[in-house]
């Protein structure tokens, strides 16, 4: 299926971003700002008015000469409606959000057990459908999995929880649902919603590190999502922080998730007969030496993995997520800290922010909006 797009001139394009960022604005404040001449903006304004995404609001002020007042422009957040979804290892949740990303409804659900693609898209298809997406226009449906993608095809080559390969997600869908569908790995998309609604916001390079049961990483570079040549950057649970023969590596996690992830933390548990779980455990960790020290390691390990990272990307920021990063981001950041500064040039971590993700359970949802309306408001 085709895609259909807005498809925008680059001037129309700028003057749709600057109303977006700076509304209420006048057509001679939108010259000034960038760049063009009044008559293209005139032109691009009429254009984007006539497809009802920008409309005319109040009268500003006028200038200190006097003279009619300017009539100011805005943004129209609900010319259409888009679907963001979060394909978790077990659980499930979606967003319909106006095109500033306020959410209007929101949704989540246990995933049953899934064998199939058919059993995937029918239960993401179950969940938009008792969401009633059906009630709004919507621009397009954004879909994050654990896994990774296709761009050229659109197709999901591999997603580890469920055993999926090649899956034809976007089109099947797209069949489903009759608009455009965009699918993306769920941290890159962590990433792009942190960029644009969270704890990045205003910055243009991102390292976003996901701890949850795994561990990966989203890029952002320059303002735009990094995703390698076939889609499988930030894959930062495989850099290898110890060559030790004993920590063998299993199928599925890499030589860093070996030492720092959930499923790590949760066999260790067992493996020692602690009766807590993973969340009381690290409520009460100092009651808990051996978890503690193991800990220690892990958060060693960790911090060497970010270092390498930040001397290699030289980020603004990063942004530590998923559900360990998030819930227990001040215990991570206290035990990082040190090493991160002892390991990399004071001259680049002086410029580097460490945050905790500000979206929480629904980054990734808020992302999958965010990117589908990048790839639709074409240039």
């Amino acid at each position: 299926m085709m895609k259909a797009r807005l498809t925008l001139k680059n001037s129309e394009a700028k003057v749709l971003e600057c109303i977006r960022q700076l509304r209420p604005i006048s057509r001679a404040k939108i010259a000034v700002k960038t760049g063009l001449s009044k008559p293209v903006v005139s032109q691009a304004v009429e254009k984007l008015i006539r497809e009802g995404i920008v409309r005319e609001s109040k009268k500003g002020k006028s200038t200190l000469r006097g003279g009619k007042r300017p009539t100011l422009l805005e943004f129209n957040p609900n010319w259409r409606f888009v679907v963001g979804v979060d394909v978790g290892g077990s659980k499930i949740r979606a967003a319909i959000t106006d095109l500033d990303g306020n959410m209007k409804r929101k949704l989540e659900r246990k995933i049953q057990r899934i064998r199939s693609a058919d059993d995937l898209v029918d239960q993401i298809s179950n969940l938009l459908t008792d969401m009633k997406c059906h009630d709004y226009e919507l621009l397009g449906i954004g879909v994050g999995i654990p896994g990774t993608c296709d761009h050229d095809t659109g197709r999901v080559r591999y997603i580890p929880a469920f055993d999926l390969r090649d899956v034809p997600l976007e089109t099947m869908l797209e069949a489903k649902f009759g608009v455009p569908v965009f699918v993306e790995n769920d941290v890159t998309l962590n990433a792009l919603g942190e960029m644009w609604k969270g704890a990045a916001r205003g910055l243009r390079n991102v390292l976003l590190v996901a701890l949850g049961t795994g561990t990966g990483a989203g890029l952002i570079l320059d303002g735009s999502l990094y995703t390698g040549a076939r889609g499988m950057s930030g894959e930062i649970g495989y850099l290898v922080t110890d060559w030790s023969a004993e920590k063998d590596v299993e199928y599925r996690f890499g030589r860093l998730e070996r030492w720092f992830s959930g499923y790590t933390f949760e066999r260790f548990l067992e493996e020692r007969r602690i009766r807590s779980t993973l969340k009381q455990t690290f409520e009460e960790l100092e009651s808990h030496p051996d978890f503690n020290e193991f800990f220690d390691i892990a958060c060693e390990h960790l911090a060497l993995a970010i270092a390498n990272a930040v001397c290699l990307l030289d980020p603004d920021v990063v942004v530590l997520s998923g559900g360990i990063g998030y819930n227990q981001y001040d215990k991570i950041l206290k035990k990082i800290e040190p090493i991160v500064s002892k390991t990399v040039p004071a001259e680049i971590l002086e410029h580097v922010q460490f945050k905790k993700a500000e979206l929480a359970e629904f980054g990734i949802v808020i992302g999958a909006v965010c990117y589908v309306q990048k790839e639709l408001f074409v240039v």
